[in-house]
């Protein structure tokens, strides 16, 4: 079981974050923008970039963390044989020096979990009019999410408390899935009396690799039974879903299929200063859902009393195991080993998520943006995102730029990140904490990649695509002459 925790912990943390907010947001990043605000690609600057690919890791938790230690230091170390020990457990005899990995865990009044791996690959946005701007992006992603889970999940809580003694767990819900999407952005700049509006448009389509979820859907009531033999459950309502391919490795398989879009405006006021002062944006992100086939869904729902045996669990194959297990419990809960599958396939939605941004540029390269994104996805089966509020102080120049942005993770997790470019490479993280030393480590996020652009700005795309001569009707110069 250490080993187990141990492992769930570290292997997102040793893979090469969530928004980024401390890259997606500077001037110059071009289709990656796209990510954040389908509108933001059409403030580039220059007339095309490349995107060769981006690598990034997001994990957080409320749940468990590791005690006096960091991300540097758990690379450091990644091949040497460290000793994992619980915070409770550790020998009094143990030598300081010893290299050892300590775990312990949270109590809260809820917990929740996130992790998102994601690739972004070859992507490219091209100005194909004077203020049209069109790009194509290709993206792998991984996301597990789980919120809302009750007190009495907690580890010390749980362990609290007496065996057959009646407690409630609050409804929740958590998802995983995998999925390759590629997509189309589109961009419309439309000058106006006092700045500048465009509007962003992504589409993308999506091919589903594997996917599960549980839902709860309202409260119940749980007593756990004598020497940790099982649980004893009465008025629950759950729903589960799961592909065929959930528990394997192979990536290969795409059983589900999708359609998402991404909708946003942003907005800059011209204040007569030749760029742009104030910038207010607003998108909605993964609007749509993936419909996986070769699949089973599964309803578990009772007003008697139900009980599930520890024994019935323990040597569940591991391939079959989602299978075997829900077998079980519908055998459990019905008297049936199948009645609880109502189908073989399911639908599974995106974790549809607000964006609001407003920045104020002191000049034309440095300024300052807020930004809050939130998840909106309803209830059922959905993968979800927790909110994030952040701040970014940056410095945007054409061959470099750095944005250094505070962040409020999940309404209770303050963080400092750090964003830098130079030239053709661009690397981050929202949570620089997570690679110092840490009294606490819950998670952490990294990103790296590398781009492509124009070597020199032409005229037509410096100082903000001269703006104000656009508004004006775009036409030349006039030339003056010396006789």
């Amino acid at each position: 079981m250490r080993l187990l925790i141990a492992g769930f912990l570290l292997f997102p943390l040793l893979l090469q974050a969530q928004f980024q907010l401390g890259w997606r947001t500077d001037t110059y990043a071009g289709i990656n923008s796209a990510l954040v605000n389908p509108a933001s690609p059409g403030r580039t600057p220059y007339n095309w970039d490349i995107n060769l690919g981006e690598v990034s890791t997001f994990l957080a938790n409320n749940y468990a963390y590791f005690q006096e230690t960091s991300i540097t230091r758990l690379l450091r170390n990644r091949d040497k044989d460290l000793q994992v020990f619980f915070a409770r457990d550790l020998p009094a005899d143990l030598n300081p020096d010893d290299d050892v990995l300590v775990y312990d865990y949270f109590e809260n009044n809820s917990y929740y979990g996130q992790q998102l791996n994601s690739v972004l690959g070859p992507s490219f946005s091209v100005k194909v009019a004077p203020q049209t701007r069109i790009g194509i992006f290709t993206r792998w992603q991984t996301l597990f999410s789980a919120k809302g889970l009750d007190e009495d999940l907690g580890y010390y809580q749980w362990n609290d408390i007496p065996s057959q003694q009646t407690f409630t767990l609050d409804k929740f819900r958590g998802a995983a899935a995998s999925w390759t999407e590629a997509g189309l952005n589109i961009s419309q700049g439309i000058f106006t009396n006092n700045g500048e509006l465009l509007l962003g448009l992504s589409i993308r389509r999506l091919w589903g690799q594997r996917a599960a979820y549980l839902v709860s859907e309202e409260d119940f009531s749980l007593s756990k039974l004598p020497n940790t033999i099982g649980l004893e459950g009465t008025d629950f309502s759950l729903e589960a879903g799961f592909t065929s391919n959930a528990a394997n490795d192979d990536f290969t398989d795409s059983p589900g299929r999708g359609w998402a879009a991404d909708l946003g405006l942003l907005y800059r006021i011209d204040l007569g200063d030749d760029f742009y002062r104030w910038e207010f944006g607003v998108a909605v992100l993964d609007i749509g859902n993936l419909l996986f086939k070769e699949s089973e869904r599964h309803r578990f729902n009772s007003s008697q009393l139900a009980t599930t045996l520890t024994d019935s669990y323990n040597n569940l194959d591991t391939e079959q195991g989602l299978a075997q297990a829900a077998a079980q419990l519908s055998e459990d809960v019905f008297d049936d080993n199948s009645i609880s599958r109502v189908g073989d396939e399911f639908t599974l939605r995106l974790p549809t998520t607000l964006s609001l941004q407003a920045t104020y540029a002191f000049t034309e390269w440095a300024k300052v943006e807020a930004n809050v994104l939130t998840g909106i996805a309803p209830a059922g089966a959905s993968l979800t995102r927790n909110t994030t509020i952040a701040l970014t102080p940056r410095i945007d120049r054409y061959w470099w730029s750095v944005g250094m942005p505070v962040s409020l993770y999940a309404m209770n997790d303050l963080r400092l990140g750090l964003a830098a470019r130079l030239g053709p490479l661009f690397i981050g993280t929202d949570q620089l904490g997570a690679f110092t030393k840490s009294k606490q480590l819950s998670g952490g996020d990294f990103y790296v990649g590398v781009k492509l652009f124009p070597l020199g700005l032409n005229r037509s795309g410096n100082k903000g695509n001269k703006k104000r001569g656009g508004r004006r009707g775009g036409g030349k110069e006039v030339e003056c002459y010396k006789f």
